[in-house]
């Protein structure tokens, strides 16, 4: 499969899950009753998750062509299970209706701040965006000099936002799952650019990989 048609498939992807978010939107906007506070908090979670989406689909689309790419069904597995479980998740489970206004606000800070952090780690990052594990260049300034998988870290605080929207049992076994192939998406990554970046392994042994000074 060409690298042109995986982008396309995955932007539409992003695409889907953001029309599916909308039409909440919509049909919370073209109700009957009068709009409370707890509506516009609930309205504006929303709106950050659809910002999430559309930030993930338009860097699939100008990310640069890879120099490596990892081998085998394992990390392009992990890459879709780690990428989208939650997203699918979404599709199948009920948003939360008795969450309170406080709850609301939380989910759309956590949102808004991951997506600030993923803007901040894309502006170092930049065209090396890639969501399989695969080789462009070498990144170690900005975020990465405090932790080699900043852009993970700044994904998982939207993703908790998102999890407040829809707290539930099944929604932590998907957390639980989904950040297990997170990691494995982690080592995937780091075999690879060390097979690809000499200096990558110097690079390992001063840099923490997900929580500085710690792991």
């Amino acid at each position: 499969m060409s690298d042109r048609l995986v982008r396309g498939v995955v932007a539409a992807w992003f695409l889907l899950l953001a029309t599916v978010v909308a039409l909440g939107i919509g049909s919370a906007l073209t109700g009957d009753r009068p709009m409370t506070e707890l509506d516009y908090a609930r309205i504006a979670s929303k709106v950050a998750v659809i910002s999430f989406l559309a930030m993930m689909g338009y860097l699939t689309i100008v990310r640069a062509s890879p120099l490596a790419q990892a081998k085998g069904w394992q990390p392009r597995i992990s890459a879709f299970v780690g990428t989208n479980l939650i997203f699918i998740g979404m599709l199948f489970l009920s948003p939360r209706t008795d969450l309170g206004i406080g709850a609301h606000i939380a989910s759309t800070c956590l949102i808004l701040t991951g997506n600030a952090l993923c803007v901040y780690v894309l502006s170092h990052l930049g065209r090396s965006f890639s969501i399989m594990a695969e080789a462009r260049k070498l990144i170690s300034n900005g975020p990465y000099r405090v932790v080699r998988h900043p852009l993970y870290f700044a994904e998982q605080v939207a993703i908790i936002g998102v999890f407040i929207q829809y707290a539930s049992v099944m929604a932590a076994v998907l957390i639980a799952i989904h950040f297990s192939f997170q990691l494995r998406r982690m080592f995937n990554e780091e075999r690879l650019l060390r097979a690809t970046f000499p200096e990558y392994a110097a690079y390992m042994s001063h840099t923490a990989r997900l929580i500085p000074a710690i792991w």
